[in-house]
């Protein structure tokens, strides 16, 4: 059987990077909708998905360890190797965090686990993430490293609104006790996080086109 070249695998890398954060963006696009309408099932089916995700993560060890033991590359070919491993990581974490916001819908139903006054700011926190991994799969696709600079600095808003909700949640008008601050408190975390790991994953593509960190690049 005909053994795959390096540039092959290298550009099986990419897809299957490209192809995690298309369902981890799907899986927090659901989550989101399961929390925000108290949609059970919904939220069940982003719990069950996580597993495509794990076996889509695990296909890329398997195919950087082929790259590694049978073409040991270097330069380029080797940074794009470790950041494919570096980045499953981090879009599997953003998986794992779509699976908390659903199992927090499921765990309010049948009633909701965000007040009717704070439901914009958590739809928008949910649309924002989304936008974030579905510009990651774009960079690692497209390789553009403009784009994934731009996405760090698109984290910012994520930022923005974390903050507005916790300023929210201490406010002395706050009216629906402690439980439910807590619940938004870790919703909130899980949201910025998840920001945080697309950002993450663009960072990663900058060092493997470049062999530099974002930083240093004069965009």
């Amino acid at each position: 059987m005909r053994r795959e070249s390096l540039q092959e695998l290298l550009t099986q890398l990419d897809t299957l990077l490209a192809q995690m954060c298309i369902e981890v963006a799907a899986g927090m696009q659901h989550a989101t909708t399961a929390l925000l309408d108290g949609r059970v099932r919904l939220a069940e089916r982003v719990i069950s998905a996580d597993d495509a995700v794990d076996a889509l993560r695990n296909r890329i060890e398997e195919v950087a360890t082929e790259a590694l033991v049978f073409h040991a590359p270097v330069a380029s070919g080797l940074r794009t190797v470790v950041t494919a491993i570096r980045s499953a990581d981090d879009i599997e974490r953003m998986g794992d965090l779509a699976q908390h916001v659903a199992e927090a819908a499921r765990r309010r139903h049948p009633g909701s686990a965000v007040p009717e006054e704070v439901r914009p700011p958590f739809a928008e926190m949910g649309a924002l993430a989304v936008r974030l991994a579905l510009k990651a799969a774009e960079v690692i696709r497209t390789r553009n490293v403009v784009m994934a600079v731009e996405l760090e600095r698109d984290d910012d808003a994520m930022d923005e609104l974390h903050k507005h909700m916790f300023a929210v949640l201490m406010d002395r008008e706050w009216r629906h006790g402690v439980a439910p601050a807590v619940d938004l408190t870790l919703l909130a975390r899980y949201y910025e996080r998840y920001a945080d790991h697309a950002v993450s994953v663009a960072r990663h593509m900058v060092f493997a086109v470049t062999g530099e960190t974002p930083e240093s690049l004069p965009i």
